[in-house]
C-alpha cells in the first residue's frame, strides 16, 4: 500500500503531462491535420511599395576636382533575396546625387560600386537603394563621411549598410 501512495502522485503528473503535449496549443494557423503553426512575420517594408524607379543621373566628377572616394556596397540585410539587375544604387551629399550605380557581380557576388564626388571632407554621404522588385526606395542618412582615403572594402570585407534597421 505505501508503494501505491508514492507512485500514484507520479502516475498522475505522468499522466497530465501526456495530456498537455497531446492537446498542443491554441496557435493561429491550423494545416487541417489538428497541427498549429504560428503566423509568419511579414513586415510592411517588404511587401511591394508604389516608388517610381528613380532617375538618378552619374555626376560630372570634373566639378568636383576629379576627387572621388570609391566604395563597394553589398545589401547587408533581408534585402539581398529581392535584389535584381532593374536596382539602383546612389550616394548623395547635401541631396545632390554624387554616385549611382547598377548591381554588378563577380563570382557569384553582387554589389554595388560606387565612386562618390567630392570637393572637400568631413561631408556627410547618404546612401539610397532602389528595390525594383519591391518598388520601393530605401534610405541611410549620414551613412558615412566623405574621406577620399578610405578603403573600397572597408576594414574587413565589403561595406554592408542595413537598410532596413530603422524599421
Amino acid at each position: 500500500m505505501m508503494m501505491y501512495k508514492k507512485f500514484f502522485p507520479i502516475l498522475m503528473l505522468a499522466a497530465l503531462a501526456f495530456m498537455a503535449g497531446a492537446c498542443g496549443s491554441d496557435d493561429d494557423t491550423d494545416d487541417g491535420g489538428g497541427n498549429k503553426e504560428p503566423e509568419p512575420t511579414v513586415y510592411e517594408y517588404l511587401t511591394p511599395g508604389s516608388d517610381q524607379r528613380p532617375d538618378w543621373k552619374a555626376p560630372d566628377y570634373t566639378l568636383y576636382g576629379g576627387i572621388t572616394m570609391a566604395v563597394q556596397v553589398q545589401l547587408g540585410d533581408t534585402l539581398a533575396y529581392y535584389q535584381s539587375g532593374g536596382d539602383l544604387m546612389c550616394a548623395k551629399i547635401d541631396g545632390e546625387v554624387r554616385a549611382v550605380t547598377p548591381p554588378q557581380a563577380t563570382g557569384g557576388v553582387t554589389y554595388y560600386p560606387l565612386s562618390i564626388a567630392g570637393d572637400g571632407t568631413n561631408m556627410a554621404v547618404s546612401l539610397h537603394y532602389y528595390c525594383d522588385q519591391l518598388h520601393r526606395l530605401f534610405t541611410i542618412n549620414n551613412w558615412a563621411v566623405f574621406d577620399p582615403s578610405a578603403k573600397p572594402t572597408g576594414e574587413n570585407s565589403m561595406y554592408r549598410p542595413r537598410f532596413t534597421s530603422s524599421y
